[in-house]
């Protein structure tokens, strides 16, 4: 993602991984969410359905070598305001870990 879109959206995306299950299908299924700060920034990402498409095409391959098998993505993008300066966000998204 940062490297379609170089300078156009800052380093602050964060990916959380919320599915991933095999399908009958054979295919390793993964749904991911990639949080911006702001709605610009998640109209860039998603660029009218080309960049999205894109992005996940390209990690769609490099995911497909892990597991040596097909693998169906489904991105999404959701703007987060303000998540990097926010303790509960950085938590929920896996930033820091949690006691035991």
């Amino acid at each position: 993602m940062l490297h379609l879109t170089h300078e156009e959206v800052p380093h602050s995306v964060a990916v959380l991984v919320e599915e991933v299950a095999q399908r009958d299908t054979g295919l390793l299924y993964i749904r991911a969410t990639v949080f911006v700060e702001r709605d610009s920034q998640e109209g860039i990402l998603i660029g009218g359905g080309r960049m999205l498409k894109e992005i996940g095409s390209r990690a769609r391959q490099r995911l497909e070598a892990l597991p040596g098998t097909g693998v169906y993505l489904d991105p999404w993008v959701k703007t987060k305001r303000d998540w990097r300066n926010h303790e509960a966000s950085l938590r929920a998204l896996g930033y820091f870990s949690t006691p035991d």
